[in-house]
């Protein structure tokens, strides 16, 4: 009988053992998983933020500086002898100086190298020499042609003239 006994205390004991760990401390293991876990997503997302701040800075500070461009064109003359040449007069109306990059006339583009800059308060003739020499580009006299204007910045300034 007393085999049948310990016979019984051993099944008992075993049953027990099985049962797994209980539920305080598996809520606590919960608990600390998903500690470590936030904390590991928090110090990536502070050093990935840290890396591009530098970026978007400069991002903002470029859009800041283009937003206060002002560009004016104040006359465009059209000629037609020989070749079609027309010469453009920028205006700079902003308080900081800009750099024209490119002119666009009738969405033909024309690179200007060197590239001119234009000081506050400034009219400059694009091209400062003779005039754009447009190749392809026809007018006659009443034509409607649209200018752009480019800064380095991006800013656009679009006209319409008469030839």
């Amino acid at each position: 009988m007393s085999i049948v006994k310990w016979a019984k205390k051993q099944i008992e004991r075993n049953r027990r053992s099985r049962k797994g760990i209980s539920v305080i401390m598996a809520n606590l293991t919960m608990l600390v998983i998903v500690v470590v876990l936030s904390s590991m997503l928090f110090i990536w997302a502070v050093s990935s933020f840290g890396v591009y701040q530098g970026g978007a800075a400069y991002w903002f500070s470029s859009k800041s500086l283009a937003n206060q461009e002002r560009v004016s064109v104040e006359a465009a003359y059209f000629t037609g002898a020989g070749s079609n040449i027309v010469k453009i007069y920028v205006r700079n109306v902003g308080p900081i100086p800009f750099t024209i990059g490119s002119v666009y006339i009738n969405s033909s583009l024309y690179n200007l190298s060197p590239n001119i800059t234009v000081n506050v308060t400034q009219v400059v003739a694009v091209p400062s020499s003779n005039g754009l020499t447009l190749v392809g580009q026809t007018w006659t006299h009443g034509d409607v042609q649209t200018i752009r204007v480019a800064t380095l910045r991006g800013t656009l300034s679009t006209t319409t003239w008469v030839a």
